[in-house]
């Protein structure tokens, strides 16, 4: 199972939401406009950074957690020693047909 966590929207989501958060607050603030775009573009500028650290730490995260591959090309079920269901219930004799269960 290879699931791959998609991370890049990560750091325009953080950004997004902190520029939102600083322009509401800037209008209640009745600030003048070249302090609202000062903010504005420091908060940005500093938000997509921190988003970008995040994603970089998440993609990481995720790359270490995932099962590392078999190199010789094994199946899994040989490296675990499991095997199908069909083989488990015909060794102990319990094999139940769909019929039969009715």
């Amino acid at each position: 199972m290879n699931t791959k966590i998609n991370t890049k929207p990560i750091p325009i989501i953080i950004t997004l939401a902190a520029a939102f958060i600083s322009c509401v607050v800037s209008i209640l603030q009745r600030v003048e406009f070249s302090v609202f775009v000062a903010r504005l573009l420091v908060v940005v500028l500093i938000f997509m950074f921190m988003g970008t650290v995040i994603k970089l730490i998440l993609d990481y995260s995720f790359r270490t957690l995932e099962p590392a591959e078999p190199l010789d090309g094994a199946e899994a079920s040989e490296i675990t020693g499991l095997e199908d269901e069909d083989e488990l219930t015909e060794e102990d004799g319990e094999e139940v047909s769909e019929s039969e269960e009715g």
